[in-house]
């Protein structure tokens, strides 16, 4: 609480305040990060939030609570509705200050492809972390192995189990589909007489859809028979889940690589400087390059 107040107040004392308004102010201001996953915010929230506070103590009110309840309550309905879901309000949904309005719909396709999907929360955060090893901008990557670890909730789920840092790199470690045999997994699934079930983590049968889902994921066009196992293995109804789930994240990779600007927030690097191997495996390159070595 300390270090957060004192971050802030240089800039409640700038604006002409005494040490006892200074202290209700950063009070406030603790109360209104506290309640927004304060570690997980980015700057532009946290600057919002402090001046907020600033313009209703310029107006005469000292009430720390109700300091906070004002600045929170000026923040978006969308905003306010992302964090909800995920504990903080990832930089991904601040990236379009000219055109507002687009970020609402990447949130509705965001909700009905992911967050509100009826696949595993788990399931899903894994998937996403998986498939993100192939993408160049390691925004994906860094924001959705916090997720699954416990910095914020995984698929928006506040009740889903968080995953341990071994766990994590586990799934960085696993081999991509250009670096194993396929042959066995096709036969494997192509073979079962009636559907599975959504996987749990770490089966075999998540290793396999995970493989399948990566081909179709990167190259679309050249994977029909790892579609046509999927669909022998999920039933014609969960295989739609999981494509509109494989477009959403092609989507959120397509976004940061045309937003550049996209900053990883403070949680996810504190992530990174707590965790030096998970750090390597996060921000090194991209593992495109075994698909594309390979022919596909």
């Amino acid at each position: 609480m300390v270090g957060v107040m004192s971050s802030v107040v240089p800039l409640f004392k700038g604006r002409g305040f005494d040490d006892e308004a200074t202290q209700i102010l950063g009070n406030a201001y603790d109360i209104a990060c506290r309640s927004l996953h304060r570690k997980g915010q980015p700057p532009v929230v946290q600057e919002f939030l402090a001046k907020k506070i600033i313009e209703a103590a310029q107006h005469g009110e000292r009430d720390p609570d109700r300091l906070a309840g004002i600045a929170l309550g000026m923040l978006s309905p969308l905003h306010r509705e992302v964090s909800q879901r995920f504990g903080l309000i990832p930089n991904f949904f601040l990236s379009t200050p000219d055109a507002p309005e687009m970020i609402e719909k990447l949130w509705d396709f965001a909700k009905s492809a992911y967050l509100d999907s009826p696949m595993p929360a788990l399931f899903k955060e894994r998937l996403f972390v998986f498939l993100s090893r192939f993408c160049q901008v390691r925004y994906c990557i860094v924001r959705h192995c916090g997720f699954l670890v416990g910095y914020g909730h995984a698929s928006g789920d506040v009740l889903a189990a968080r995953q341990t840092i071994e766990q994590a790199l586990n799934l960085l470690k696993m081999p991509s589909p250009w670096q194993r045999p396929l042959e066995p997994i096709y036969e494997r699934l192509g073979a079962l007489n009636s559907t599975i079930d959504w996987p749990d983590p770490e089966s075999d049968a998540e290793d396999e859809i995970f493989a399948m889902s990566a081909l179709m994921f990167v190259e679309p066009t050249k994977s029909e028979r790892a579609l046509e196992v999927l669909r022998q293995a999920l039933g014609a109804k969960r295989l739609e889940y999981l494509l509109a789930f494989l477009a959403f994240i092609r989507t959120a990779h397509y976004w940061t690589m045309v937003h550049p600007e996209l900053e990883i927030e403070h949680d996810a690097r504190e992530l990174l400087v707590l965790n030096e191997e998970l750090a390597s495996l996060l921000l090194q390159g991209s593992d495109l390059g075994a698909a594309t070595t390979s022919g596909l």
